[in-house]
């Protein structure tokens, strides 16, 4: 019964000692670590007294804790009523995680979240519940009939927990007076170079300065069709720190195990430190079945900070990039006449003007109708 009971050491003395006195008499040592200035480390009973002489007043050993399967089952054997305790442990806890204990409801700003409940409880689904006579896609395909504005809904049983994801139902849009229907507006100001009407009467010619909103081209029996080109100018702005700091992955990795239990207890077997000072944090959790454990493996990429400092040269071709994304987003199909950036230097900023000068497009219908081809 000796050969598996390991016994918990504090050695504190010089460390080569122990190393000598180990390997001396042969003493298998495991667990080694260094805790508040000493080292701890787990040997065999068996090879306690071996160490001992090894060592002869060279370092002292404390005994600090003992454990092992022989201990356990002598202790079991004195007081056999203490299996009974793992056994109604883990019949509790199938017990209560046979049950629903928590239903909550998920979805946007309208859904009424109080007849959700109200009748998700009369149809089976409450705190409580056994989790054996729920049916989701049943109770989903229920709520979403008997609850009036919804266009979705379903319900997941997630562990104790029942969630119900729901979406309101669509509105019609409201109808628009005929008068505001048909004709083209400016989108924006603008010098107009080209017209292009295929139906309707043209209000403006080309030469003609337009501002946003006025009027372009009449409907003829309640449409108009058309392009409307004109020469638009846009000015912007853009703001890059003469210095700053980034972070970029170093290529390092820590792994972290997380096991949590209902309650917020939580057990990390590889401590709750960070392994580095700046890290970026990947999580990847399993959900046990029945139950609310979790089991959380942790990846931890450790980040490094680089000093940047920035030129003109890069504020005027960074500003004169994000410029033309920019026009390209705001005015599909527009071609560019004109482009000057400046650069200058405030304080402890490079702040560069655009300026943009592009033909495009610029009738639009307001609401409702055909408006342009």
């Amino acid at each position: 019964m000796a050969e598996g009971i390991w016994l918990r050491l504090r050695y504190r003395g010089r460390t080569e000692r122990l190393w000598q006195a180990i390997a001396t008499s042969g003493a298998a040592a495991r667990r080694i670590a260094h805790r508040d200035g000493a080292i701890e480390l787990e040997v065999p009973l068996t090879g306690l007294s071996p160490l001992r002489r090894a060592l002869a007043g060279r370092g002292r050993l404390v005994l600090v804790g003992h454990g092992g399967w022989p201990l356990a089952l002598r202790a079991l054997r004195r007081r056999p009523w203490r299996a009974a305790w793992p056994v109604a442990a883990l019949a509790l806890y199938l017990a209560l995680a046979s049950h629903v204990w928590q239903v909550a409801v998920v979805g946007p700003q309208g859904i009424p979240k109080a007849k959700i409940l109200a009748e998700a409880a009369r149809l089976g689904l409450r705190q409580g519940a056994m989790r054996a006579g729920v049916d989701p896609f049943r109770l989903g395909q229920q709520l979403q009939v008997r609850v009036p504005g919804l266009i979705f809904a379903a319900v997941r049983l997630d562990g104790v927990r029942a969630v119900i994801y729901a979406a309101p139902d669509l509105k019609p849009p409201h109808a628009l007076p005929p008068a505001a229907r048909g004709a083209l507006f400016a989108a924006e100001r603008g010098y107009v170079t080209r017209v292009v009407v295929l139906r309707g009467s043209p209000l403006v010619k080309a030469g003609e300065t337009v501002v946003r909103g006025e009027p372009l081209v009449a409907p003829r029996q309640g449409e108009s069709r058309g392009q409307v080109y004109a020469r638009v100018w846009r000015r912007l702005e853009y703001t890059f720190p003469l210095r700053s700091q980034r972070t970029y992955a170093s290529g390092r990795q820590a792994t972290r195990w997380y096991i949590s239990w209902s309650g917020g207890r939580q057990w990390t077997p590889l401590g709750a430190s960070r392994p580095f000072a700046q890290a970026r944090r990947e999580a990847v959790v399993w959900r046990i079945p029945l139950g609310s454990v979790e089991v959380a493996r942790y990846t931890y990429v450790e980040l490094r900070t680089l000093k940047i400092v920035r030129s003109t040269t890069y504020a005027e071709l960074r500003a004169t990039s994000l410029a033309l994304a920019t026009m390209r987003r705001s005015m599909p199909g527009a071609q560019l006449l004109a482009l000057r950036t400046q650069v200058r230097r405030i304080g402890g900023d490079l702040r560069a003007e655009v300026y943009i000068e592009a033909e495009t497009d610029i009738a639009q219908a307001k609401a409702g109708g055909r408006s342009r081809d």
